[in-house]
């Protein structure tokens, strides 16, 4: 199973990744092409890059919960959580509420601009070779690695483990 590697000592805020995902998810084909043609109907970044109490940067993804809040709070069904780990939406069946966006503990979950604001979250790249996140990251704080434990989660930290927020099992 592919899960994500971070290494948030390495991560200097160049939001390399977040331009990548809104490539590899907007019409355009090349990250500058996505940005120029504007966030009105260009996606959002389904990651973030923030900073800490201490103003360190670090990256923020969705970690596809062992037990996703996200999926229990959907009220359609869209939401759910498949064999290779990854919690995916059914855009056919979202019927854009937002409860999931209210309650993943982690502020994952997110409005749409290209689908009339049903929610949009990290897919994990999911059918593609390479996660284009990893692909732009200069700094290699993020790294794709093989796993035999489907559990714990999508992500690995590689420098200090992850805090749990509102008692969710990533």
């Amino acid at each position: 199973m592919r899960k994500k590697a971070i290494d948030r000592s390495k991560c200097r805020g160049c939001k390399n990744c977040e331009l990548a995902c809104i490539a590899v998810h907007s019409a355009g084909t090349t990250t500058h092409t996505a940005y120029a043609t504007g966030m009105k109907t260009t996606e959002r970044a389904r990651n973030k890059v923030e900073a800490d109490p201490q103003n360190k940067s670090f990256p923020q993804f969705c970690r596809h919960c062992d037990e996703p809040a996200c999926v229990e709070a959907c009220t359609s069904g869209a939401l759910t959580k498949g064999a290779d780990g990854l919690v995916v939406c059914d855009h056919d069946i979202c019927i854009g509420c937002y409860m999931c966006v209210m309650s993943c503990p982690y502020g994952m979950a997110r409005p749409s601009v290209q689908t009339d604001g049903k929610m949009i979250k990290c897919d994990g790249c999911r059918g593609r070779d390479v996660m284009a996140c990893v692909a732009a990251c200069p700094q290699r704080c993020l790294t794709a690695v093989e796993v035999d434990d489907p559990g714990g989660g999508h992500l690995i930290y590689a420098d200090e483990p992850a805090p749990n927020a509102c008692g969710s099992k990533p």
